[in-house]
């Protein structure tokens, strides 16, 4: 009898460990853009600032990673728009965007942006756009309100807004099932 509980356990066990393998799989595509720092500071894109940004841009995509979210790379045309044009342009150009997008195999586009009003607060906003449909389907930000030496306050709003992203994804399938 022992050894049947013992079985069925080990079994349970395994079927649990093996469960986000198998539905990985089924998961959707994102493509994340970086971080786009918009700062409307009198001393705007410090070094220091730029570089925090960049943090917040790969701790956001490492915890998304983390979550199992397939990461598809951003593409030429899009990496070309965001260079050229303003912080926002993307943000504000959903369709120009996702037109951008197309052909990337990815299901879903996530547009962010740091905004800077003040030396003392950030707050990183993210769209994440249906690509075949053009449309926002999540709206997030939040407040980053602390040095730009402090990586741990960068990593944690970073990560907050991938389990918003997360969280979005996992109903976003569970509707189209």
């Amino acid at each position: 009898m022992k050894k049947l509980i013992l079985n069925a356990l080990l079994f349970v066990g395994m079927i649990t460990l093996l469960t986000p393998t198998a539905f990985a799989g089924q998961c959707a595509k994102v493509m994340v853009l970086d971080f786009q720092l918009n700062d409307l500071t009198d001393l705007p894109n410090t070094p220091e600032e730029l570089a925090r940004i960049t943090y917040l841009t790969s701790a956001f995509k490492q915890k998304l990673t983390d979550d199992g979210v397939e990461l598809v790379t951003v593409n030429d045309r899009l990496k070309a728009t965001s260079a050229a044009q303003s912080p926002t342009y993307l943000f504000d150009h959903v369709d120009v965007a996702a037109n951008q997008a197309e052909g990337s195999g990815a299901d879903y586009l996530i547009i962010v942006v740091a905004l800077k009003p003040t030396y003392l607060f950030v707050y990183p906003r993210l769209l994440m756009v249906d690509i075949k449909t053009r449309k926002v389907v999540m709206a997030r930000a939040s407040q980053l309100e602390s040095s730009w030496s402090d990586t741990n306050t960068t990593a944690r709003s970073g990560e907050k807004l991938a389990n918003m992203v997360s969280e979005e994804l996992k109903k976003l399938a569970g509707q189209a099932n």
